[in-house]
């Protein structure tokens, strides 16, 4: 059998080597087809196939608060909340927090070695890391007595900020550090794999590079709605998360019992798999492009088929020969799909060479809002898929061809004297191929042509603000430095004092944090009895903002004033809300001068009255409206970080040498971040939906290709076995023209009749794309008929060629043949 074996694929090999330009042809198609799948398939493994980098990933779990439609719903929980899960949980076996710098009140500015330099830190609970199953791979863990209310001031480094900015100082441990002006002691480094994923609605808590105990004053807990805790939770071995919720449905039930605020937002909570949560905005994506993937490599399939076939057909005398003299027709089968398998191995070949530079590329690109990106790779996994989309490739396209070989006539073929006129059920197989083929070809534009509406549907959305001639900045202050909020207000001022000097520079906002971000803090509100009662039912995003905020932003003042610098402290309490909200309060009614309840019934000072009114901002992202937003005066309370927003005519790179410059003129102890113009940030927001465009198109872009190649072979195919038949309609009378529209009518039959095919599989799919499209049906007719139309009118450019060589026939040729 090995000699059997090695004798057919000397053969195959040698038999592909003499027609160079069918198996070049075949290779591509194939590298192309599996090259496609495999590169997806390397991002869905990446990304969702394979485990978290923890000790079992399986039982992690994130804590989800929903306090009412309309309101809050994050992975966020109170202090007090978080206790309680600790007394009243059975089937956990351990819950650990952690929450955002400003909660222990750190800048995260690192100065002493080095440059100024401003991190991000995050205070977490003791047991966080043993939680996760992250040990350090330098120091120990962090102790319980570490975790007390002003405890010791110690940190754990992340392993990129150990090597960059201590040079990997393996005496590092023990050390101290400064950290907003403060010595704090290094008890650990963590390992260089480790990063803390989150899903994108994260609060407070952030992959950080500085980590701290959580130093909370547990004998001073804020009330149940201050939820500024992001709690992980480990299941206990054999416990599933359908258990797991069924226990935390139970605790919330009681919450609501015994806690007035939780009973009036109807609290509910939710206990997610980290895994699924990290995931689940890519998840349908990435699903949908690798069914994408997978159709490709069936039309790539199809294609070849559709060769072999017609080179079967050609080689009908030499197969007939070699079964009358013995060769038995498994031998023929055998002798051609091994042929298949060759093809098959160097198209998977070459497509794993694709593969490697796209997923290189796609290293490069660092897609925004992709998660676990660096687990994307070339693993045994992806070789696996390859292999196995290699065998299966085999059979698909070899198939047919090597048991329509194996069937051919002996004595049929022989008495032709060489003459090869395409067998019927050879030629119905070859165009139901190329039916299935474009009606498949069909559906992928059709898909990508949804996502391009949606995407430009995206692209004209406005976001509330004017991205275009602004530079945004942001900036944190110690409050060892500027412990005062007189102090960091004057900071904000000379600030904007010397900005504004610069040349072209139009006006400089101030904001707690930019739209589109990330989660920040929420608002609740009332605006009648009904939400009064149910305090928390509705909530709003809140921003501290600047007088001149909205002006550098670009967002329109609907109505009303923005602040002043009278609304301070000792002024009466003034908001500004968005358009959103004062439609939902007040509809048909004037919101400025009216009252907004913005603290509990019965707490001081809980009412504002609105000066103003804002156009709606999309703070989270581009194609969902969010909540509404209320922004109070910066003037009236100061926080340790600002984000800049500086509108200038000038150029934007001198502009933001020139506020780097003035910046640290002020304070050279300070650092920026996120030096960036103020659009980047939405085509941060698009860039999802961008990526999934771009391999849409990609993917039907080569099905494109190969539908029209495959249309052109079949017809250029047929056409070069009736060339007698032309010559002699050309000897009888008949005109060139007419035998070129009897080839397009032949090519426009096959293309309408898969087109048809194709748009009821369309309509029937491509409602799988629904989460996928903004603003658009996933049956948009335009779309559709757009789509119809271009692949018809390829159709048929795809015949002109063998149209005109039709037209070409030598009657003189065709009559002297016998």
């Amino acid at each position: 059998m090995r000699d059997s074996f090695a004798r057919d694929l000397r053969y195959a090999i040698r038999g592909l080597a003499r027609n160079p330009g069918f198996t070049l042809v075949a290779v591509l198609a194939l590298a192309l087809g599996i090259g496609s799948a495999t590169t997806i398939f390397s991002v869905v493994n990446g990304v969702l196939m394979q485990p978290l980098p923890y000790s079992a990933p399986d039982r992690l779990v994130n804590i989800w608060n929903d306090l009412g439609d309309g309101a809050q719903s994050l992975p966020a929980v109170s202090a007090a909340d978080y206790l309680d899960y600790r007394h009243e949980t059975t089937l956990f076996a351990d819950f650990a927090a952690g929450s955002g710098g400003g909660v222990i009140g750190a800048s995260g500015i690192l100065t002493g070695t080095g440059d100024p330099e401003r991190v991000d830190v995050s205070p977490v609970s003791h047991n966080f890391f043993p939680l996760l199953g992250v040990k350090p791979i330098l120091g120990r863990q962090f102790t319980a007595s570490e975790e007390r209310f002003r405890g010791p001031n110690v940190v754990m480094l992340s392993h990129a900020l150990w090597t960059r900015r201590y040079g990997s100082d393996s005496s590092i441990v023990g050390k101290t550090i400064l950290l907003d002006g403060v010595p704090n002691e290094v008890v650990a480094v963590l390992p260089p794999g480790f990063h803390l994923l989150l899903p994108a609605e994260a609060f407070l808590i952030k992959d950080s590079e500085i980590w701290k105990p959580l130093q909370f004053n547990w004998d001073n807990l804020p009330p149940r709605n201050f939820t500024g805790f992001t709690v992980f939770g480990r299941l206990k071995p054999g416990v599933t998360v359908e258990q797991a919720q069924a226990e935390m449905n139970a605790v919330a039930a009681r919450f609501r019992e015994r806690h007035a605020i939780h009973k009036a937002s109807n609290l509910r909570i939710r206990v997610i798999a980290l895994h699924q949560d990290v995931v689940k905005a890519v998840r349908p994506a990435l699903l949908v492009l690798l069914a994408a993937a997978g159709v490709l490599v069936v039309i790539a399939c199809a294609n070849v088929a559709n060769l072999l076939l017609a080179r079967a057909t050609a080689r009908e005398r030499e197969l007939s020969v070699r079964l009358a003299m013995g060769a038995s027709r498994l031998q023929i089968t055998r002798q051609m799909l091994t042929e298949s398998v060759v093809l098959s191995v160097a198209g998977g070949a070459l497509g794993m060479l694709l593969t490697a530079a796209a997923l290189w590329y796609l290293q490069y690109l660092q897609p925004a809002n992709l998660p676990r990106l660096s687990n994307v790779r070339v693993d045994w996994t992806v070789a696996g898929f390859a292999a196995a989309a290699c065998v299966l490739t085999a059979l698909l396209f070899g198939l047919a061809p090597a048991l329509h070989g194996a069937r051919s006539g002996v004595a049929e073929v022989l008495r032709s004297a060489g003459r090869v006129a395409g067998h019927g059920r050879a030629a119905r197989m070859r165009q139901g191929l190329i039916i299935g083929e474009v009606a498949l070809t069909l559906i992928l534009l059709t898909g990508a042509g949804l996502m391009v509406r949606s995407f430009i549907a995206l692209q004209q959305v406005r976001p509330g603000f004017d991205g275009d001639g602004a530079m945004t900045f942001q900036v944190a202050v110690p409050g060892s430095k500027y412990p005062t909020s007189a102090a960091r207000l004057a900071f904000i001022d000379e600030v904007e004092r010397r900005l504004r000097a610069l040349p072209g520079v139009q006006t400089v906002g101030v904001t707690s944090q930019l739209p589109l971000t990330g989660s920040g803090p929420l608002q609740p509100y009332a605006y009648n009895d009904e939400t009064a009662r149910k305090w928390e039912s509705v909530s709003a995003d809140r921003r501290l903002a600047t007088a001149d905020y909205f002006a550098a932003t670009g967002t329109h003042l609907l109505d009303g004033r923005t602040f002043a610098r009278t609304d301070g402290p000792d002024a009466p309490r003034v908001i500004i809300i968005d358009e959103s909200l004062a439609k939902r309060a007040w509809p048909n009614e004037r919101a400025v001068g009216k009252q907004l309840q913005i603290g509990e019934t019965g707490t001081e000072n809980n009412f504002a009255t609105v000066i103003g009114v804002v156009e709606h901002i999309r703070m989270h992202d581009l194609a969902a409206d969010g909540l509404s937003q209320i922004y109070t005066p910066y003037y009236a309370g100061v926080g340790g970080r600002f984000s800049f927003v500086v509108r200038s005519t000038g150029n934007l790179t001198t502009l933001a040498n020139a506020i780097t410059r003035e910046v640290r003129a002020i304070d050279p102890g300070l650092p920026l971040n996120d030096v960036v113009p103020f659009s980047s940030y939405v085509d941060a927001a698009r860039a999802h939906a961008r990526f999934s465009l771009l391999l849409m198109e990609l993917v039907a872009g080569i099905a494109l290709v190969l539908a029209a190649i495959g249309i052109y072979g079949v017809i250029a195919y047929s056409v070069g076995q009736r060339m007698k038949e032309f010559g002699v309609r050309m000897a009888l009378g008949e005109s060139p023209a007419s035998l070129r529209m009897a080839v397009v009518r032949q090519g426009a039959r096959l293309a309408v009749l898969s087109v048809v095919i194709g748009l009821v599989g369309a309509a029937l799919t491509t409602r799988f794309l629904d989460r996928m499209l903004y603003n658009v049906s996933p049956t948009d007719p335009l779309t559709f008929c757009t789509v119809a139309g271009f692949l018809l009118l390829v159709a048929g450019v795809a015949t002109l060629v063998p149209a005109w060589r039709a037209s070409r026939a030598d009657p003189i040729t065709a009559l002297r043949s016998d």
